[in-house]
């Protein structure tokens, strides 16, 4: 079973990126030549167009055809024409073989070690952590059970796995959770050559380049491939298109009329995107877009700016809307370099301002962190700007920022100090600023002749831009702008070319480099890694703190990494010259992977609380769960479920079944709708008149059903797929259903003509005959728990352990609540609201 996954998730990839090539090949090759894209970036470009465009492709396939293996069979069709159409653009030459296979000897190993200390540590199959999962899962289940993709389970993205994960669960039996264990080792090696992407467009020069890859495939602590995380890592490899761009112009003739074509060309395309406001409309725009290169038939200079920036912005806005605020992030970056580099161009000996900028900016940075930790130990009071935020986001966004939405949740100096911290983390923050000062202090002594040398002038500017851009970056990330902690991939990037350069430059083009100088470096962050493992991430000082427990799962990983940085030291002092740089890059490079490994592993407790005694995996489910979803998909294909948020998610996701509530994350759901739906819960497990609870259980889910949420509607038969296909992904929020009027002391006595009411129109609601739908309800112990929250309080993350009282089940059966399967913790209950 697991080597059929394995080799389902191989070809998931290749389908995706012929996709996308298909879709390139519309385009003249030569304009793909004349762009100056290189093989790498263009295929990185085709996968980012294909991850999305193959879930809109299969909608409509599922819309007009109803055979999921001709949807399959036409996918992969279209895919081998992408692959075979675009070979001559992206096929390796006879000199990449050396290349390659250095990539894929650094690449495989890491991408398996940056799994290992995201994923693998912390999982025990089938149990792993799939909460922020639920949602894609559930539609490609759905998909491979009905042969239809649901266009309303889309939110303002298509996502790009559950498309082509249904379809491939539907004919070739992938198995969902295994997928998402294999889905993550090479979503891993998509970011690592992105990042090999990146450092192509920034450098040239084979060695800096490779130092680069190597260090930011070290840093990478993002492990999972998600339209956010495509589009933000399509983002940086559109910032090393730009610096390629820019680095060619500046060697020969820097002209302002190709970098104002691609600004407006960008521009351009964000707002037509956002007039558009639908994906479909946006690819079919994308794919005319290059057809009319095509037509014209030119592949001058202007035609490759603007296949670049239309097609890449057009294809981050398809992957993901944070794009909207990515793309402007990266063209900011980029003019900042640009205008660094004319700066140091004209004046190569007068830095006054870039050192400047270079000292105050870490300095600001310090300060804003010493601020927010000093409101919240209560020593300043809070500050909020959501008020000045909401402005931006009811203009973007269509809504303003409200107590216990997404946007809230997204927003604050306190979250995003915490995402910055833990992205970059202690070891890389300290090292990169003290390898700045030693740059600064070293620089003073060099001569004014060599400052002046042109390929020095160049490097200096990366640098600088690099350090200032990246800074001021992370203090826009401070601010606490809904989401903007999102680019911290784009502010890691930044600081991984001043990581690259400082360490190039101090320690590479000296020749011969002190002995001092490599000495002092090496042992430096191995003094400061091994401390940090040692003193903090591996052993705790004291048990009762939330994250003692999870520095367990990482322990032995964290210890044998820092007797191999231990081990290297001496490396560095060996000669050929060449074994010493890479002993050297080595320490640095998994230096900073110990340092992200236990920062992980601490600050799982800021985001699941602290773990349970006896917890051999970060979960929110349990066999029980696994039991019952197994019952409900065999047994049960058409029933609508209401339960609590977290055992909803896991059923959902394992079943496709619909719900009757809508959920974002697993604790964000509309507390309104909340309360209907405990009382709902509550009718079924309080004790009391069977009768009496049945007619208030009915009678308060009856507005429910009359409302329903559109991707329920679809699947119940009540919505046409086209209208979910053109829907927008933009639309004003819908108004919070009011809140149900608290309940009497006594119990309410419903009227019969009321009760029949209420159940003639649930009943026309479910529909009749074959066609029927029932209303489930799964409770378990966390279920009880959840109807008896307050306002304000939320679930713990991890699964219960305690059972079901004995005698729920036979009070169940006792009473009109119809119990359908029971085990230890979990109990199915059909609700009888039809006639």
């Amino acid at each position: 079973m697991w080597m059929n996954t394995l080799l389902l998730t191989f070809v998931f990839f290749p389908i995706q990126l012929g996709t996308g090539l298909s879709i390139l090949a519309i385009t003249p090759l030569e304009l793909v030549k004349t762009s100056r894209l290189t093989r790498v970036q263009y295929v990185v470009l085709g996968y980012a167009i294909g991850a999305s465009a193959v879930g809109i492709i299969l909608g409509l396939c599922s819309a007009l055809i109803g055979d999921i293996r001709l949807h399959l069979a036409i996918m992969t069709a279209l895919s081998a024409f992408g692959l075979a159409w675009t070979w001559p653009v992206w096929r390796p030459r006879a000199g990449d073989a050396r290349g390659i296979m250095l990539w894929f000897l650094l690449a495989l190993p890491m991408a398996l070690v940056t799994w290992w200390w995201t994923f693998g540590a912390f999982s025990h199959f089938p149990y792993s952590d799939i909460g922020a999962d639920v949602h894609w899962m559930k539609t490609a289940q759905e998909y491979a059970d009905s042969g239809v993709i649901n266009p309303y389970a889309s939110q303002s993205y298509v996502d790009l796995r559950s498309a082509l994960a249904g379809a491939l669960a539907g004919t070739l039996g992938l198995d969902l959770l295994q997928f998402g264990w294999t889905y993550r080792y090479f979503s891993i090696l998509f970011f690592l050559l992105a990042f090999y992407a990146f450092a192509e467009g920034v450098y040239s020069e084979p060695t800096r380049k490779w130092i680069a890859f190597f260090f930011a495939a070290a840093g990478n602590g993002i492990g999972l491939l998600t339209n956010g995380s495509l589009a933000l890592a399509g983002s940086v490899v559109f910032l090393g298109v730009l610096l390629g761009e820019a680095r060619r112009d500046g060697k020969e003739d820097f002209q302002a009329g190709p970098v104002a074509l691609l600004i407006l060309s960008a521009v351009a395309s964000l707002f037509t995107a956002f007039i558009l406001n639908n994906n479909t409309l946006l690819l079919a725009l994308l794919a005319g877009g290059l057809l009319l290169f095509r037509v014209q038939g030119k592949t001058n200079r202007r035609e490759g700016v603007l296949f670049i920036g239309c097609a890449w912005s057009a294809t981050l806005l398809l992957a993901h809307r944070g794009s909207y605020m990515f793309i402007p992030v990266v063209l900011a970056a980029w003019l900042g370099y640009l205008l660094i580099l004319l700066q140091t161009s004209r004046r190569p000996g007068n830095l006054g301002l870039l050192r400047a900028l270079s000292i105050v900016l870490p300095l600001v940075i310090c300060g804003i962190v010493a601020c927010i930790l000093a409101m919240r130990l209560g020593y300043l009071q809070s500050a909020n700007a959501n008020l000045m935020f909401s402005l931006v986001t009811g203009l973007v966004l269509g809504r303003k920022i409200q107590s216990g939405d997404e946007l809230f949740l997204g927003a604050g100096p306190e979250v995003a100090m915490i995402e910055l911290a833990r992205a970059i983390g202690p070891l890389f923050a300290v090292c990169i600023a003290m390898a700045m000062a030693w740059w600064w202090i070293n620089r003073s002594a060099t001569p004014s002749d060599a400052r002046s040398n042109p390929a020095q002038i160049a490097r200096v500017s990366i640098l600088l831009w690099s350090w200032t851009v990246g800074c001021s970056l992370a203090i826009a990330v401070l601010s606490g702008f809904p989401f903007l902690y999102r680019t911290t991939m784009i502010v890691l990037a930044l600081l991984t070319i001043t990581a690259t350069e400082v360490f190039c430059q101090l320690l590479i083009d000296p020749i011969p480099v002190p002995f001092r100088r490599r000495a002092s470096a090496a042992i430096t962050v191995t003094l400061l890694a091994a401390g940090l493992v040692l003193a903090v991430y591996t052993f705790t000082w004291r048990p009762d703190l939330p994250s003692s427990r999870y520095q367990d799962f990482l322990r032995p990983t964290e210890i044998a990494g820092a007797v191999l940085l231990l081990a290297l030291v001496p490396m560095t002092f060996i000669r050929p010259r060449w074994i010493q740089i890479c002993a050297l890059a080595a320490i640095v490079g998994f230096g900073v992977a110990l340092d992200r490994a236990g920062l992980s592993g601490m600050s799982k407790s800021y985001s699941y609380g602290t773990l349970p005694s006896g917890a051999t995996a970060i979960t929110h489910y349990n066999a029980s769960d696994l039991d019952a979803a197994g019952w409900l998909h065999h047994n049960l294909r058409k029933g609508i479920l209401l339960s609590d948020p977290y055992t909803l998610g896991v059923i959902q996701a394992l079943t496709g079944a619909p719900a009757a509530y809508m959920f974002s994350n697993l604790d964000t759901v509309n507390e309104a709708l909340a309360k209907r739906m405990r009382t709902v819960i509550s009718a079924i497990v309080e004790p009391g008149d069977g009768g009496r609870r049945l007619a208030e259980a009915c009678t308060t889910i009856r507005p429910l059903l009359q409302n329903i949420n559109q991707e329920t509607n679809f699947q119940m038969g009540r919505s046409d797929a086209l209208g979910g296909i053109l829907r927008p992904v933009r639309t004003e929020k819908a108004p919070a259903p009011a809140e149900p009027a608290e309940p009497p002391a006594s119990a309410p006595q419903i009227p019969d003509a009321t009760e029949d009411a209420d159940r003639d129109a649930i009943q026309d609601m479910l529909g009749k005959g074959q066609d029927t739908w029932q209303l489930v309800a799964v409770i378990n112990p966390r279920t009880i728990d959840w109807i008896r929250l307050n306002a304000g309080e939320r679930l713990p993350y991890f699964p219960p352990t305690d059972p079901l009282d004995s005698g729920f089940v036979k009070s169940l059966r006792a009473g009109p609540f119809q119990p359908l399967f029971a085990n230890r913790q979990t109990a199915v209950v059909r609700i009888p609201c039809e006639r």
